[in-house]
């Protein structure tokens, strides 16, 4: 897997071979590096019939650890005992449901992730009480129950899903052993290795292309540039990072 620094250097190098006086920050080519990133997972997994996502490979996962609080009682929370997350969840691409493991010594460490609609209800089962149940909220905090006595001694969480954003849920990436974070330039972009040079030449065509775009000069209060470029993108996304259905 390349690394967000390879990825921003790349382009940057390609840059300069086709455009003498540009210059994009680190930032810009990231934020591209994103978005056309998105593209091409959700061309590549999404199926055209139904709109779910199919299995993909673990390249393009992100590790987060999530902070764990007792809940507040919203009126809600009446069977059994709750936690929230600290932290709000980054957003995932498209449906892609998201892998949740609890970081302790002392309880079972699967989680199982279910709509929110379902949390109230769960725990009542005598044999599968001690499960522990997680789901984002409307507010995109995560909420956890379970009639496990230990659950409630929860600190943190892990969290593994192909999120919108790789560069916010990185903020969010596990400490070391030693308590450091990478630096953002050091760690991988979440995308797998196939699909790397195809992000890479859409963003530097991105690029390219917006030094020689027309101006949008309709008074209507519509981002005509900005639908510009997203269709741009996509015809530009190559043949062969479209999986066959």
């Amino acid at each position: 897997m390349a690394t967000f620094g390879q990825v921003v250097y790349s382009v940057l190098d390609l840059l300069k071979e086709r455009v003498d006086d540009a210059y994009y920050t680190e930032e810009h080519v990231i934020f591209l590096a994103s978005k056309m990133r998105a593209l091409l997972i959700d061309r590549k997994y999404r199926n055209s019939r139904n709109q779910t996502f199919s299995p993909m490979s673990d390249e393009n996962l992100q590790q987060i650890c999530i902070d764990l609080e007792p809940a507040d009682d919203n009126g809600l929370l009446c069977n059994g005992n709750w936690l929230q997350s600290v932290q709000k969840i980054p957003s995932t691409i498209g449906d892609t449901e998201p892998k949740l493991s609890v970081v302790s010594d002392m309880i079972h460490t699967m989680v199982t992730f279910i709509p929110p609609q379902r949390m109230p209800y769960v725990g009542y089962n005598k044999w599968l009480r001690h499960i522990i149940y997680a789901s984002k909220s409307d507010n995109d905090h995560l909420y956890l129950t379970s009639s496990n006595p230990q659950f409630m001694y929860l600190k943190q969480a892990k969290m593994s899903g192909v999120f919108s954003d790789p560069a916010e849920a990185a903020k969010m990436a596990c400490e070391d052993e030693n308590g450091n974070k990478c630096d953002l330039l050091e760690m991988k972009f979440p995308l797998e290795a196939a699909l790397v040079p195809s992000c890479i030449e859409m963003v530097v065509q991105e690029l390219v292309g917006s030094r020689y775009a027309p101006e949008d000069k309709n008074n209507d209060a519509k981002d005509g540039l900005g639908d510009a470029a997203v269709t741009n993108a996509k015809q530009q996304m190559p043949a062969e990072s479209v999986a066959s259905k």
